[in-house]
C-alpha cells in the first residue's frame, strides 16, 4: 500500500497475536466467516478536505480545497492541494498524470457535498484522512485493472492532531456520511476519466476440503512445540525463542539474552554499546556481524509459520475474482506469462548475480509453481480485534520477482514493453509435460504396462520414462531363478515396440526414486515451463517418496513443476513380480502368458517365453551339470589310472539336495 499507509500485517507480522488467535482467525477464514474486502494494487494516497477560510465556518464555502498526502510531513502540512501534488510527481510521466488525475477527480467528487457533510466526513480543516488507491491501467504497477478508478478503502482511516502529530479512530458516522453521499459524488464524475468506488466486498469460499487449514495448524503446531511453546504463546515469544536458540556465536548465554531483545527491539533492551561493553575483540566482531545480518535472521525464524500461512493464503485466495477486472482468466493468463519471462531472464543471467537468483528462489519456493496464481487479487483484507490483516497469497513473491526483473542492481531492466503476449501462458501444461514412473519390473506384466499405457496416453502427457531398478530379483521358491534389469528392459522394449512416447531406461543411481530426482534437476532435459508427473498406482497413495519432489525443483532447477497423478492399480490376482517369478520357477508357461499384456502378438509371446525360460533353463542345466559332477565323484566314479569300473548309475539322477544360490544384493 505504501505511503502514510504503511505495512498492512500479514497474520505472522503481527508480534502481538497468539496461535490461538492465528488459528483461530484461519479457521474462519476456511469457514468463509471472515468480512473481507478486496485490496487492490495501485499507489496510495490519502485524501481529506479543508473549509478553513477567513469565514466563519458554516456559511457557504468560498475557499475550500480538496487535500492529499503521501506522507507525515505532508499531513502535518494540512496536506497537499492540486498545485502540490503536481509539483510533487512534476516529470514522473504515467506516475503524475495517475495522481493529478485521480486528485482532480477526488476535487470535482466533493463538490456534490454540503458544507455540513464536509464538516461531517473531514472535518473543518483536514482533521479526517481517507485511505484511498488511484488505480490507472496507464500506470499499473503488477495488476493491469479494467478502468481509472480511485478506490476509498473500508479500513486504514484515521483522524490526525497536526500539533501532536498523532493518530486516532475516525468520529462514529463519518464514514457512514461519505458512503450516503457516495451515488451523487459518483454521478458528479460523469465524463471524467476516473471512476469513484467505495467498498470491494468480496465473499469467501468456504473450504470443502479442510485439509489445507488442517495441515497449516499442524505445520504451526509442529514449529512451535520444539520451542517449547503453546497456543498461548505469540509471535514475538516464538521469534525470541528461534533466535536465541539459533545464534551460534561462543557468547555467554546471559549476553544471547539481551542480543535477542536488541535484536527485536523489546523495551527495556540495553542496547547496542551496552552489548559490547567488556567483550574481547573477537567476541565484538561476532555481535557485529549478527546486528549486521538482522534482517536476514529474522526472516529465517519465521520461515516456518510464514510458510505455513501462505500456502493456507494461497488455497483461501484460490479462484476469487477481482471487482475491478471484466475478464479475470485473461488478466491470471498476463500474470503467469510476465512470470514467466521475468524467471527466465534472471536465470539466464544467474551467474552474474547469484543473490539475486537466491533471492528469486525464496520466492519460487512459495510460489511452488505457476498454476498456483490463480487469481488477479493483490489480497483480501480485514480486521479481527482492532487489527487490520492482509491474506496475500502468491501476489507478494511474484510482486518481489518480477521487482527484481524489472529493476535489476545494473539498471538493465527488461520492461514489460518487451513481453509477447501472444506466447503461451507458462501454467503445468506448457513447455513439455513428461510423466517418470519408476520401479522394480521384475518382470514387468500387463498392470505395469497398461500404467505406463494410460499415462502416456492421457493427452497434457507427451512422454513416459519408465525407469528399472537396477538390482536383479530371484524366486523365493528357487532362489537361483533370476529376473535381472536388463531382462526387465528386454520385456518393456517388446512392450513398447509401438510406443514412441514411453521410454525405458535401467536405473543409474542408488535407487529408481533417486533417479527421478536427479532427472528433475538435469537442467539439459528440464527447463522452465516444463512439468514432471510423478505417477504412482493408488496402492501406493499415502507414501512419501516424492514429498520433496517440488522444494528439490526449486532448487536445483528453477521454473519446473512438480505434480504427483495417482492411477488404479490395474491386473489381478497373482500379478505381483514375486508371484511372476514363482511361476518361472516352476516352468509355467501358460500362467505366465496370461500375465502378459493383451496388445502382444505370438511372435512376441515366443519371444518373451524364450528369453526368460531359456535363459533360467541353461542355468538349471549347468547346476544339474554341477551336482551330478559332485555327485560321481563322492561315489568314486572318476577314473585315477587303475580302477576303470565305473560303479555310478547313470540310469538315476543322484538324490542329492540341489544347493541353494545365495541371493545377489
Amino acid at each position: 500500500m505504501g505511503g502514510v499507509a504503511g505495512h498492512m500485517d500479514h497474520l505472522y507480522d503481527n508480534r502481538e497475536l497468539t496461535f490461538s488467535e492465528m488459528k483461530e482467525i484461519m479457521k474462519a477464514g476456511a469457514n468463509a466467516e471472515l468480512d473481507v474486502e478486496e485490496k487492490v494494487d495501485g499507489q496510495n494516497l490519502f485524501l481529506s478536505y479543508s473549509l478553513k477560510n477567513d469565514e466563519l465556518i458554516g456559511v457557504p464555502d468560498k475557499g475550500g480545497k480538496a487535500k492529499g498526502a503521501r506522507n507525515k510531513g505532508n499531513l502535518k502540512a494540512g496536506g497537499l492541494d492540486a498545485i502540490g501534488l503536481a509539483r510533487k510527481f512534476s516529470g514522473r510521466g504515467p506516475l503524475e498524470k495517475a495522481f493529478t488525475g485521480a486528485f482532480s477527480a477526488f476535487e470535482k467528487a466533493v463538490e456534490a457535498l454540503s458544507d455540513e457533510e464536509k464538516v461531517k466526513i473531514f472535518g473543518p480543516d483536514t482533521d479526517i484522512w481517507y485511505n484511498a488507491e488511484v488505480m490507472d491501467p496507464g500506470n499499473a504497477n503488477v495488476i493491469l485493472y479494467d478502468d481509472k478508478t480511485l478506490k476509498i478503502h473500508d479500513v486504514g482511516h484515521f483522524s490526525f492532531d497536526r500539533e501532536s502529530g498523532e493518530k486516532s479512530p475516525i468520529p462514529e458516522g463519518a464514514l457512514e456520511t461519505l458512503d450516503n453521499a457516495l451515488e451523487r459524488m459518483a454521478q458528479q464524475l460523469q465524463g471524467d476519466d476516473f471512476k469513484l468506488a467505495r467498498r470491494a466486498a468480496i465473499q469467501l469460499k468456504k473450504l470443502e476440503n479442510k485439509e489445507f487449514l488442517t495441515t497449516a495448524i499442524s505445520k504451526i503446531d509442529s514449529a512451535i512445540a520444539p520451542e517449547g511453546l503453546s497456543d498461548r504463546n505469540n509471535i514475538q515469544d516464538y521469534l525470541y525463542s528461534r533466535l536465541l536458540n539459533g545464534i551460534q556465536a561462543d557468547l555467554p548465554e546471559n549476553l544471547k539474552k539481551e542480543l535477542v531483545k536488541y535484536l527485536l527491539g523489546i523495551p527495556g533492551n540495553i542496547g547496542k554499546r551496552a552489548l559490547k561493553s567488556g567483550l574481547s575483540n573477537e567476541d565484538k566482531r561476532d555481535l557485529d556481524g549478527i546486528i549486521a545480518n538482522k534482517r536476514n535472521l529474522l526472516l529465517e525464524a519465521i520461515m516456518p509459520i510464514e510458510f505455513a500461512v501462505h500456502d493456507y493464503t494461497v488455497e483461501i485466495l484460490k479462484g476469487l475474482e477481482s471487482v475491478f477486472i471484466a475478464d479475470n482468466k485473461k488478466e491470471v493468463d498476463r500474470l503467469k506469462k510476465e512470470l514467466s519471462l521475468a524467471v527466465r531472464s534472471l536465470t539466464a543471467s544467474g551467474a552474474e548475480d547469484p543473490l539475486t537468483m537466491e533471492i528469486m528462489q525464496r520466492h519460487l519456493n512459495k510460489i511452488k509453481d505457476f498454476s498456483q496464481i490463480s487469481t488477479p487479487i493483490e489480497a483480501i483484507v480485514f480486521d479481527y480485534n482492532g487489527h487490520t490483516y492482509k491474506f496475500a497469497g502468491n501476489f507478494a513473491p511474484l510482486n518481489q520477482i518480477l521487482g527484481m526483473f524489472r529493476y535489476p542492481k545494473n539498471n538493465k531492466a527488461i520492461t514489460t514493453e518487451d513481453i509477447d503476449y501472444t506466447i503461451s501462458t507458462l501454467t503445468e501444461q506448457d513447455g513439455k509435460k513428461v510423466a517418470l514412473l519408476p520401479g522394480g519390473f521384475k518382470p514387468p506384466h500387463a498392470g505395469h504396462y497398461k500404467l505406463a499405457k494410460e499415462l502416456s496416453s492421457l493427452p497434457e502427457i507427451d512422454e513416459v520414462i519408465v525407469i528399472i531398478g537396477k538390482n536383479s530379483r530371484f524366486s523365493k521358491v528357487e532362489p537361483q531363478i533370476e529376473v535381472s534389469a536388463e531382462d526387465s528392459k528386454s520385456l518393456w522394449d517388446i512392450y513398447t515396440s509401438k510406443d514412441d512416447n514411453i521410454k525405458v531406461k535401467i536405473q543409474k543411481g542408488n535407487t529408481p526414486v533417486s533417479d527421478v530426482y536427479d532427472l528433475i534437476a538435469d537442467k539439459d532435459y528440464f527447463s522452465v515451463g516444463d512439468t514432471v508427473v510423478l505417477g504412482k498406482s493408488d496402492k501406493d497413495e499415502g507414501d512419501k517418496r516424492y514429498s520433496r519432489a517440488q522444494s528439490w525443483a526449486e532448487r536445483h532447477n528453477p521454473g519446473v513443476s512438480v505434480e504427483e497423478m495417482v492411477m488404479p492399480v490395474y491386473g489381478g490376482e497373482n500379478m505381483g513380480g514375486t508371484a511372476l517369478r514363482d511361476m518361472i520357477a516352476s516352468n509355467d508357461k501358460n500362467k505366465l502368458a496370461s500375465k502378459l499384456p493383451d496388445h502382444l502378438n505370438d511372435s512376441d509371446v515366443e519371444k518373451i517365453m524364450a528369453l526368460i525360460f531359456n535363459k533360467n533353463e541353461n542355468l538349471n542345466n549347468l547346476i544339474d551339470m554341477t551336482i551330478e559332477e559332485i555327485s560321481t565323484m563322492s561315489s568314486g566314479a572318476i577314473s585315477l589310472g587303475a580302477n576303470k569300473t565305473n560303479s555310478y548309475n547313470r540310469s538315476k539322477k543322484p538324490k542329492v539336495k540341489r544347493p541353494k544360490r545365495q541371493r545377489r544384493r
